[in-house]
């Protein structure tokens, strides 16, 4: 997800303006007692009214012997009329933003079993990055959004990350409007002044990414060849008035696909598609294979591109591999904000890459303190906070930096290629094992210090240094002491580069510092003139030097 007015990616991390505080999860127990194998939704939308109407079939396994059956469904937007079990209407009790369904005969472990929901809703949501569900702008164009768990403002589902399912949407609008989901499309039918598309996705799909937007869309297209000669549609849906700003914008999308491709594996969903599709309000969103895109973000002079390879990112790391809750959040985000860092450096070069990641890092000392793991998936602000998006893409940053690049980018391969996690579910963890298997030794003191560890003013350590050079018989000792000034709030450890320049050579090592207060002394054959430490900014860190040594 990008929540960004601004001309800079920067920006997004640093003024990061999405707080969705009221956006609590469902933690209720019984959510996780069946596994929702697909949904089956029908929507038909009332313009003039902002109201909708719907169904949902639910077709789940129940995980142990079910008497109830719990869905998520908003008691401020939805009106549930009735719900059928076996074709006959049943019990249930909406309230709290659950919809608990009593079932007239219990359901036994492992067995399967449909539900289908009649309801219908209204919706007063404007745009805005306080809240979710159904926009219904006064352009007479529909958008919905839904991450991290407004899925249940518009169709009751069960709203966590950790049960993705396959889904087929039936949209009904005006036949003015094209309606466009998830998926392929089917289908379009036309009948008494409306239109109604059927859209099927075949791959699993957590709540957050199905989308529904419908306008009077200009569309145009063209193809993506993958490496394994492969041909995919890639669709661009649009407003009339901006289609030429448009095609100027997207006009490097097939690039950005081939080069995830070709750096991580094909493009998770070439089966189906990938588009954009233009919409109003703040809602841009990597909902899976069509990605909405805000309309100030079509400028015709790429100026949001970096926004564009963020969200196409996303179809790796968050659509394909998504996060079990939202305390992983940087598994997403993180991994995305990365993923720009590196597009950059693919066209432009390293120098463009490391200028990414040093504005990345030039936020003052504690603006992204705190987990890089969220401390609880109830508060929007903490699963989405800029440490989740900038502090997670400069811990991939310093990964690569300590482990070096064929490892870095074997580690990343293992993992979006790992069958136990593709196109399922994974957690912090479970990254981890996979850097730990590729680099073949423990990464744990990595991890610890900066994605679990929770310092509530500090977000790197401060290192403050001198040196000397101190002439011994035929040879000089420099000696080189660092102090971790943030050594009371966490002690550090990183291998940090250190070059010494002497009138005629250069000297290159690494170092280990690992201590509030620590003294290295390192012999020379002439005497040091200079000493840069971390010159490359491998390391997140605040440097200075000591006067007066």
């Amino acid at each position: 997800m990008t929540r960004r007015s601004q001309t800079s990616s920067l920006l997004l991390i640093l003024a990061f303006v999405s707080l969705r505080s009221n956006a609590g999860v469902l933690n209720d127990p019984s959510l996780n007692d069946y596994d929702v194998a697909q949904y089956v939704l029908s929507l038909s939308f009332n313009l003039t009214k902002k109201s909708f109407q719907g169904s949902v079939v639910v077709n789940a396994r129940a995980l142990k012997p079910l008497s109830h059956f719990v869905l998520s469904a908003s008691n401020q937007t939805l009106t549930i009329d009735s719900v059928l079990y076996n074709n006959t209407k049943t019990i249930y009790n909406h309230s709290d933003d659950h919809l608990v369904i009593e079932l007239p005969t219990a359901i036994q472990a492992q067995s399967q079993f449909d539900v289908t929901l009649y309801y219908r809703g209204t919706s007063s949501f404007q745009g805005q990055y306080e809240g979710g569900g159904v926009l219904f702008s006064e352009s007479n164009r529909i958008a919905t959004i839904s991450e991290p768990n407004f899925a249940r403002m518009w169709w009751p589902c069960k709203d966590v990350p950790s049960d993705k399912a396959t889904a087929a949407m039936t949209i009904t609008v005006p036949e003015s409007l094209t309606a466009v989901s998830n998926g392929a499309l089917k289908d379009v039918q036309r009948h008494g002044g409306t239109a109604t598309y059927y859209w099927e996705t075949t791959y699993p799909i957590a709540t957050y990414l199905i989308s529904v937007v419908a306008a009077s869309y200009r569309e145009f297209s063209e193809f993506y060849e993958g490496p394994g000669g492969k041909r995919m549609k890639i669709s661009y849906f649009v407003f009339p008035e901006d289609e030429d700003a448009a095609k100027i914008d997207f006009q490097n999308t097939t690039k950005i696909l081939h080069f995830f491709a070709s750096k991580f594996c094909e493009y998770p969903f070439i089966d189906e598609k990938f588009g954009f599709a233009e919409v109003e309000g703040a809602l841009t969103m990597e909902n899976q294979t069509i990605c909405s895109i805000q309309q100030s973000m079509i400028t015709g002079k790429g100026t949001y591109e970096s926004t564009f390879v963020h969200e196409i990112a996303h179809h790796w790391w968050g659509n394909m591999i998504t996060p079990v809750s939202w305390h992983h959040t940087w598994l997403n985000e993180g991994f995305a904000t990365y993923a720009e860092a590196l597009y950059r450096e693919h066209i432009k070069g390293y120098d463009a890459y490391q200028s990414y990641i040093d504005r990345l890092m030039s936020a003052e000392n504690g603006v992204y303190a705190g987990s890089v793991i969220g401390q609880s998936d109830t508060a929007f602000w903490d699963s989405f906070a800029p440490r989740v998006y900038a502090k997670g893409a400069i811990i991939l940053h310093m990964l690569r930096g300590a482990v070096g690049d064929s490892v870095f980018f074997a580690i990343m391969r293992n993992y979006v290629n790992n069958q136990k996690y593709r196109y399922g579910n994974a957690e912090t963890e479970d990254f981890i094992r996979e850097c730990e298997k590729v680099y073949g030794q423990s990464l744990k003191w990595f991890f610890d210090q900066w994605v679990f560890a929770y310092t509530d003013s500090i977000d790197r350590p401060e290192y403050e240094y001198a040196w000397r050079a101190q002439q011994a018989s035929s040879q000089y000792n420099l000696i080189l002491d660092i102090t971790q000034n943030t050594a009371a709030h966490l002690i550090y450890k990183m291998p940090l580069d250190i070059i010494v320049k002497s009138a005629h050579s250069t000297y290159s090592f690494t170092i280990v510092d690992s201590l509030a207060t620590q003294t290295f002394f390192l012999p020379f054959p002439e005497k040091p003139e200079a000493v840069e430490i971390d010159k490359e900014n491998k390391v997140f860190k605040v440097l200075k030097q000591k006067e007066g040594f």
